[in-house]
Formats: structure tokens, C-alpha cells, sequence
């Protein structure tokens, strides 16, 4: 304090420059500066009129207490952060709007960092609400015994699971082929009220049909399904477990949470099962996380239930694609039921499309034909008549005429039974395999056996391919056995060159 006194009595009562009342009181100019601007801020005049102890206060005063920066929530930051398009950057913004004062925003990112590796939440990739679904079938079972026969059935956990919220849904099948895939892909879509725009299923063949990193081949049901919901599907890569890591954890939590749970329980039924697993799952979506605030109920109910698409109107029914091609008789056969299409598709590449009331029929990209399925044994043929060229005749050559020609030069029983076939449908085309298929049986068997076979097939009132190929080989099976006759030959050597040496000896 002396020393002050002394810079402020040589400022104000003799005037002297910085420099020189530094050197007389021996300390830097900066110091000088520093105590006659503190003098100035606090209205310090000379002569002082003060004790040392009220200089020194006026002199340096108590700094003024730091307002603490507002602390950033960074559970709301991690959920905004799996938004479609949010970044750190836009929230930081938005923080310092609220709070101009907050922390900057390479703090805010540290505090951020560290959030989720406390939490244990750091992942292979940041997931977006609404975004993705993982599919997988689990790798244990759960048994259940057949009534009536006492049959142990082991039925296959199929495992869907929304990454950014881990909310599961699980739902049990007889079998893993492709009905049931897509029945629980279905049901997995209603169960979350929503569908998620990309679903990522593993390389089950059930999905896809050539596995290849760049274009895989998608099963065509499968394709279709994910176009009536407007989802994309891009399977994980071959081998790469954590392209679905969200799942296989699931998969993982999905057999000690539930098919562990179920151990000691006898079902005898799926829909038991089902009954169970739905306990269990309701459990599952309820229990606390470890590590954070909430459940998974809430978790999706907060990130992803919002950000899904819509339903559609309309629930998707299960199709079944089969590629063939347009027979010589323009009809196509699927599941041994023939449907007409227009004879000018004749021999053309087409696919099926089946479900269980409609039979739908395209070439190219085109529909051609639609029916109603038909499953009367009785009438396997289903022909329009505009499908039909002039006068019944097939092109190509194919007609009644050409086959009742062929028939008679086998002979006249022969004409007869193929005009009785013939004549034996709606429309003669209908008939068309049959008589085709009796004269590929001609090729292989005796006129006179022909003929004897097709005068009974006449007296017993058939015109069937199939009972007719039976009466052929039962005429075939009657005819007496030739006997091998036994050659004699002076350069064959007979039984006597074999025995023990003989004269070869």
C-alpha cells in the first residue's frame, strides 16, 4: 500500500511520465499503469483521505461471481439426434438460442461423446427414428407336442426389432418358409403401427435369391410385399453380423427374456405359444432400462412411433409368383389347373401371380388375364371364349382335325376314343394335352396294342390320359414273355473254359 500511495502522490502531485515513476518506486511501467487505471475506475483523487484496508477494497474489489453455464439435456439431445437429418450442430444452435450464455459447441459435442459412452450407447452407426426395422429368425425353439399323435413340433421365433428405440416384436411359426416370412413381416408392421421405410432381413433365401453386394436378387413375393408397404428392402451383407447388430442383440435379450422364461411350460399348440410369448413380450417393452430413463414402451412411443409411415388401407395378402410359359393350347397351368389367355401369347414367357382367390397372369409387365382360383378337381380347364382363335383352332397348326388324322392311321378304336376325348370337354381345346399326350404313348407301343387299349377305354366310358396310360400297360403287362434263345457259336467258348483251367489249361 505504501508503494501505491507513492505512484499516486508522483502522478497527481508532480506529474510525472510512467517511466519515471517506475524508476522511483522501482517496478514496471505496466504496474504503474495498471494501479493509476484502477485509481481512475474506482474515482480515487489525490490527496487519499483512506485507511491502507479501504484503498486496497476500492482498489481491487471481490470479483463478481460467475453465472454458471445452463447445462445442455442430453437425453433430449440423443433422442433428437436419431431424427432423420438432425445434427449436433442445428441442436448446439438451438441450445445457445435458448440459453445465449450455454457452453460452446466443442464442449457441447465432449458432453455429448461422453453421454452415450457412459451410457453404453455408442453404436456401429447412429440410427433414425422411423427409419430402420431388422428382421431374423431366432436360433432356438420352442417345442410344443402335436395332440392326437403326441408329436414333439418345434416351432421358430421370428424377431423384428425398430433399432433406434429397440422395440421388439416376436411372434412364433411352424416352419420358416416364405408364407410365414411375409405373414410376420405383416403382422410386425400392425403390431408397430407403422411401417419403417428400409426393412434389412440376413441373406435367408426366404429374402433373397442371390446373395451379391451391389444388386441381390430379392425373391419376387418378398419384393412385392415391400412395395404394398412402401418399405425398401437392402439385406445385410453376407457374413456382416453388425449390418443388423440391433437385431441380433434382440434376438440375444428375445431368448433369455422369453424362450428361457418359457422352459418348463408344455404347450400344444402355436397359438399357445403365441398366447405366452405375448406375455412375455408385454413384460419385456416394460422393463426399466439400466442405464437410462424409461422403458422401451416409452422410447418408442417418444423416437420412433412418430416418424413411421402410414399403413396402408388395405392389409397385404400373401402372393405366390410362378414363371412358365404360355402352352401350345393357350392356357397356363398353375398348381395343375389350366386358365385361358389370349392365343397370341402362345409360347410366350408369363408369370403367375397366385393367391388363395386369384389367379392374375403377366406377360411382361402387363396383366393378360385375371380369375378367380379354381380348386373344382372336377374341371380343371378355365377358358374364356374371346381367348379363342376362329373355329376353335390353336395356331401353329394345333386343331380336333389334326389329332382325329393322326388317330386314324393308328386305326379306327384308336379315331373313335380320341374323338370321345375330344368331345369330352367345354371345349375341344381343353383337350389338347390329353390327345397329345396319347400320341407320344403311340410312339412307344404296338398299333394292335393301341387299338385293343382304346376299344377298351371306349366300352368302359373313359377319357382320361391318365386311366388310359393304365390300360395301355396292362395290355402290355399280359403279352406272353419271349424266351432268350441261346446262341450257338463256334467262337463261343461256353462253361467248359472256365472250369479249373480246361483245355485252356
Amino acid at each position: 500500500m505504501l508503494k501505491t500511495r507513492q505512484i499516486l502522490r508522483l502522478r497527481y502531485e508532480l506529474g510525472l511520465s510512467l517511466r519515471e515513476i517506475g524508476q522511483a518506486c522501482n517496478c514496471g511501467k505496466t504496474t504503474v499503469s495498471e494501479i493509476l487505471t484502477r485509481a481512475k475506475d474506482a474515482e480515487i483523487v489525490w490527496p487519499i483521505d483512506l485507511s491502507d484496508k479501504q484503498l486496497m477494497s476500492r482498489l481491487y474489489p471481490p470479483a463478481e461471481t460467475k453465472i454458471s453455464a445452463h447445462k445442455p439435456d442430453m437425453e433430449y439431445i440423443f433422442c433428437e439426434m436419431k431424427k432423420k437429418k438432425v445434427t449436433l450442430m442445428l441442436l448446439w444452435e438451438e441450445y445457445k438460442e435458448k440459453h445465449p450464455a450455454g457452453i460452446m459447441y466443442t464442449q457441447f459435442c465432449a458432453r455429448y461423446r461422453k453421454f452415450k459412452k457412459v451410457n453404453k450407447i455408442s453404436l456401429h452407426k447412429e440410427h433414425k427414428a422411423g427409419e430402420e426395422m431388422e428382421v431374423d429368425w431366432a436360433g432356438d425353439h420352442i417345442s410344443y407336442v402335436k395332440p392326437g399323435t403326441g408329436e414333439i413340433m418345434a416351432a421358430s421365433l421370428f424377431v423384428a426389432v425398430l433399432p433406434a428405440s429397440a422395440y421388439p416384436f416376436v411372434y412364433a411359426y411352424d416352419n420358416r418358409k416364405m408364407p410365414n416370412w411375409i405373414d410376420a413381416h405383416v403382422r410386425a408392421y400392425t403390431w408397430f403401427g407403422g411401417v419403417p421405410r428400409i426393412t434389412i432381413p440376413d441373406n435367408t433365401k426366404t429374402a433373397v435369391i442371390k446373395s451379391d453386394l451391389v444388386a441381390p436378387v430379392l425373391n419376387k413375393s418378398y419384393q412385392e410385399m415391400a412395395r404394398h408397404y412402401r418399405t425398401t428392402i437392402i439385406p445385410a451383407r453376407a457374413g456382416k453380423p453388425k449390418d443388423k447388430g440391433a437385431d441380433e442383440n434382440m434376438v440375444g435379450n428375445v431368448s433369455r427374456r422369453i424362450i428361457a422364461a418359457l422352459r418348463n411350460r408344455q404347450f400344444f399348440s402355436l397359438y399357445e405359444i403365441n398366447q405366452a410369448i405375448a406375455e412375455e413380450l408385454e413384460k419385456f417393452i416394460h422393463r426399466p432400462f439400466q442405464k437410462m430413463e424409461g422403458n422401451r414402451e416409452a422410447a418408442f412411443l417418444k423416437i420412433d412411433k412418430p416418424c413411421l409411415q402410414p399403413l396402408p388401407l388395405t392389409r397385404y395378402e400373401y402372393a405366390q409368383w410362378k414363371e412358365t410359359k404360355v402352352a401350345f393350347n393357350y392356357h397356363v397351368d398353375y398348381d395343375h389347373f389350366f386358365y385361358s389367355v389370349h392365343y397370341s401369347y402362345v409360347n410366350r414367357p408369363c408369370s403367375i401371380r397366385a393367391t388363395s382367390k386369384t389367379i392374375e397372369v403377366y406377360v411382361g409387365h402387363k396383366r393378360v388375364a385375371a380369375y378367380p382360383r379354381n380348386y373344382n378337381t372336377s374341371k380343371r380347364y378355365t377358358t374364356l371364349e374371346e381367348h379363342m382363335p376362329d373355329e376353335h383352332k390353336a395356331v401353329y397348326g394345333w386343331s380336333s382335325d389334326r389329332f382325329l388324322l393322326w388317330a386314324a392311321k393308328t386305326g379306327p378304336n384308336t379315331r373313335e376314343f380320341i374323338k370321345k376325348v375330344l368331345k369330352s370337354r367345354e371345349y375341344p381345346v381343353q383337350s389338347y394335352r390329353a390327345c397329345m399326350g396319347i400320341m407320344r404313348l403311340a410312339k412307344g407301343y404296338p398299333l394292335e396294342i393301341m387299338e385293343t387299349a382304346s376299344r377298351e377305354a371306349l366300352d368302359k366310358n373313359i377319357c382320361s390320359y391318365k386311366y388310359f396310360n393304365l390300360i395301355l400297360k396292362q395290355h402290355v403287362s399280359r403279352l406272353p414273355k419271349k424266351e432268350d434263345k441261346i446262341i450257338q457259336h463256334e467262337n463261343v467258348r461256353g462253361s467248359r473254359a472256365y472250369a479249373g483251367g480246361g483245355i485252356y489249361a
